[in-house]
């Protein structure tokens, strides 16, 4: 009896999920960190649901983890940085997006679970499958990515050129096109930086709280473990 409640509670917070068609959601955050919406700041709590186009602002010193609700991709939001969210639902699949407005984002994908994974920037596209890396956007609108685990193409957006970055290597789009791949150098992640891409897997524990609005309009939470 048990089991069949905690099932119907299960499938109940999904239905919610796909009738409201969140994307992502809050894991943790340190530091000033904001959820923009609709170009308003929101209240918000680890849990909370993400939609399309929503918006992550970290300040310095500050950082926030999220995770796509297909668990096909953990990120983390390094200090100073703003991305931009989208998914979109294809084939029972869910594409994933996530655009850097500014600053530095690290992205951790699962290749266990289907659905294409990307990271944009104004210049540059880093197509993914089941790798960990790192993608900043330079003031001069080049962009560095930096491949910890697997492989990413990285491709500049006006010149069409692009090359596969491996482990150990990182690959840079220079605004006026080109596209160069060399060895890592020491020190191109930081001390504090590594420090937080290894939380993530500490992060990604396989639970997630769903958040629902009574006929009152008190907002609550449910915890699903999976």
């Amino acid at each position: 009896m048990k089991k069949i409640i905690i099932t119907c509670i299960i499938l109940a917070a999904f239905c919610l999920l796909a009738a409201a068609e969140p994307i992502a959601y809050f894991m943790k955050s340190k530091g000033k960190v904001e959820i923009i919406r609709e170009r308003r700041s929101i209240r918000f709590k680890n849990g909370e649901l993400l939609y399309n186009n929503d918006e992550i602002k970290t300040a310095g010193e500050s950082y926030a983890a999220l995770k796509y609700v297909d668990g096909g991709a953990t990120l983390k939001v390094f200090p100073n940085s703003v991305i931009r969210l989208s998914a979109v639902q294809q084939d029972k699949q869910l594409n994933k997006s996530t655009t850097i407005k500014s600053g530095s984002l690290y992205s951790k994908i699962y290749d266990k679970i289907k659905g294409m994974y990307r990271v944009e920037t104004p210049t540059t596209v880093a197509s993914v499958k089941g790798t960990g890396f790192v993608t900043r956007l330079g003031e001069d609108g080049s962009t560095t990515v930096i491949v910890l685990e697997g492989e990413v193409l990285v491709q500049n957006k006006d010149s069409g050129k692009s090359s596969t970055v491996g482990k150990g290597s990182t690959g840079v789009s220079y605004f006026d096109g080109e596209v160069r791949t060399e060895d890592t150098q020491e020190g191109e992640i930081s001390e504090t930086e590594l420090k937080e891409i290894e939380s993530v897997s500490l992060e990604t524990q396989k639970s997630m709280k769903v958040q629902i609005t009574d006929k009152d309009g008190n907002i609550k939470y449910i915890e699903i473990a999976y």
